[in-house]
């Protein structure tokens, strides 16, 4: 009786990983189709310099949501959950972050300016340790690069 539960929470689980894939792959491919089209058909009013901000801002979405994606198959492949995928993405989210914020502080002329300065250092900080977490981790681990 236990045997065939634990192969039904693991069909289950496997199941469920399967259908996330599937969305998360979805979703990547609608928002870099939709990315393309915003870059290659900006609206009229739009400044240049936002249109590929925006862009960037798809782009690196879609590498985070690949990320998840690949954490996500190699935890079905057997590989367990690995710290260097989430290190990754919170890598590429923080940049993204910082992009988005230099975005409103050169296109808008905010009122807050040194405020979103001090945000943009903050963010910039965040990386570099994010970074560095990801480097001793490789060295310690033994990885090599992807």
């Amino acid at each position: 009786m236990t045997r065939v539960l634990v192969r039904g929470v693991h069909y289950g689980e496997s199941l469920v990983f399967a259908t996330l894939a599937l969305l998360l792959f979805g979703i990547a491919v609608l928002v870099l189709v939709q990315t393309t089209r915003s870059l290659i058909t900006p609206p009229e009013p739009e400044a240049f310099a936002e249109t590929v901000t925006k862009a960037l801002n798809g782009v690196l979405f879609v590498v985070i949501v690949v990320e998840v994606l690949r954490t996500i198959v190699a935890h079905v492949q057997g590989e367990g959950l690995r710290l260097q995928p989430f290190l990754v993405i919170a890598i590429v989210s923080t940049v993204r972050h910082i992009l988005t914020v230099a975005a409103r502080l050169s296109l808008a002329g905010e009122k807050n300016e040194m405020l979103l300065v001090l945000e943009l250092l903050a963010s910039a900080g965040v990386v570099l340790i994010l970074v560095l977490a990801l480097v001793m981790l490789r060295r310690w681990a033994g990885l090599e690069e992807p």
